[in-house]
């Protein structure tokens, strides 16, 4: 036989008394590891460790931008709604719903008056369109270009808040024009 002495068999599962423990990790591979870096190739049913994290981050960038797209569509919908019922509410307003010569059309988008002239049977009162104008809070300057208008002018145009006016004048055919609210459709 030989001197050699036999390395002994653990046979409780413990490691047998004069085998040495392991060495523990030092700070930079426990780094290393944690970071994958410097790990071997990583073996079938293994992920490495950053792998959750960057999944989690671009589902998370995913919700929240369809999130976010679609608080604004809502709001979008919500501003739109609110812009449209801006005509209606004002010809309620001024009593002229109904009325042929103030006509709220395209969804409440769009408000067409057709005022008097001179030589004209019908068509609706400047004073109800200076009504629908101040229900709409249009500034004075507005009021004051529409009454300055003339027939040699040609078609006007004047915008506040959301909100644009075109019109045009002539003493036989009166002011006519159309209101239009942005945003509404």
């Amino acid at each position: 036989m030989t001197d050699q002495p036999t390395p002994p068999v653990p046979d409780s599962g413990e490691p047998a008394a004069d085998v040495p423990p392991p060495p523990s990790p030092t700070d930079a591979q426990v780094w290393a590891a944690s970071t994958g870096e410097g790990s071997p190739a990583v073996g079938p049913g293994k992920r490495p460790a950053w792998v959750l994290p960057v999944v989690t981050g671009v589902i998370g960038l995913v919700v929240g931008a369809g999130g976010m797209a679609a608080i604004g569509a809502g709001q979008d919908a919500a501003a739109r709604t609110a812009q449209s019922a801006v005509l209606t509410d004002a010809v309620e307003t001024c009593d002229l719903a109904g009325d042929p010569w103030f006509v709220v059309a395209d969804e409440g988008s769009t408000l067409t008056f057709d005022n008097k002239g001179e030589d004209q049977l019908t068509g609706g009162a400047l004073e109800d369109l200076v009504c629908v104008l101040d229900a709409l809070e249009a500034p004075s300057s507005v009021l004051s270009h529409m009454g300055q208008t003339t027939s040699m002018d040609g078609r006007q145009e004047e915008s506040w808040d959301g909100i644009t006016v075109a019109w045009s004048y002539h003493p036989d055919r009166g002011m006519d024009g159309v209101v239009t609210v942005e945003g509404a459709e």
